[in-house]
């Protein structure tokens, strides 16, 4: 159990509180959240940003641009910087909402703006990226971004991947969190079987199973990405 969790069940609305967070935030935007959409991410947002697209295309009203990097994160500004890439993006497109997924690249050493080196899996490391999340959503909102929904990354195969991606999760949920605008959208619940265990195949609501990821034991396939879409477009817009 993540100490999200925990810190809900200390709470003492355990039963209520945690059937909410389970599914991440309810749809409480509805026709407030703006209709011009930025999507953003590496290339786990690639298979996403292509449903989001179709399926906010088929509705009227919206426009949605993306714009996705393979091989990219914010461990590596120096290879692919996305906080300037983020900056002129924002001034192109003016997006009153920004959606991204991003960080399965990430787990690898940074460089500090002071020069020094740190690594994955130390305290130190963990200060560096959450500095460099907390940057990119400020740019966003500072550009005018009346919305930024940071999606969560699914469970991994990789045992090592796995859990590098859940310290990345909850750095970004901590920065989310000081932050009214940015909104951190769970998604383990929806696309594991069980929350911080990989599955390949969820079970719908027919009873019969639905294989989501891609066989790289990190992507979502197109399936996967529908779904994932299909529940964003409801907690946001209510859709």
């Amino acid at each position: 159990m993540n100490s999200g969790k925990i810190r809900w069940m200390r709470g003492g609305l355990c039963g209520v509180l945690l059937g909410i967070w389970a599914v991440g935030q309810p749809a409480v935007y509805g026709q407030d959240a703006p209709q011009d959409v930025l999507i953003l991410g590496d290339s786990i947002m690639q298979a996403v940003s292509r449903s989001f697209e179709r399926q906010l295309g088929r509705r009227s009203g919206f426009q949605a641009a993306s714009f996705t990097r393979i091989g990219s994160g914010l461990a590596r500004l120096d290879v692919f910087d996305w906080h300037e890439r983020i900056e002129r993006l924002m001034a192109e497109r003016r997006p009153g909402l920004v959606l991204v997924m991003m960080g399965a690249n990430d787990n690898q050493p940074m460089r500090t703006a002071a020069g020094a080196q740190v690594q994955v899996r130390t305290t130190e490391w963990e200060q560096e990226y959450a500095r460099r999340v907390g940057r990119a959503m400020d740019i966003m909102l500072e550009a005018g971004a009346a919305q930024v929904h940071w999606i969560e990354l699914p469970d991994m195969r990789d045992s090592d991947l796995q859990q590098d991606v859940q310290v990345i999760n909850e750095v970004i949920r901590a920065e989310a969190a000081a932050r009214p605008q940015v909104t951190f959208q769970e998604t383990r619940s929806l696309l594991s079987r069980t929350q911080g265990e990989f599955t390949a195949y969820v079970i719908q609501a027919n009873g019969m199973p639905l294989n989501v990821r891609d066989r790289d034991g990190i992507h979502l396939n197109r399936a996967g990405a529908d779904l994932l879409v299909t529940e964003m477009l409801k907690r946001i817009w209510g859709l």
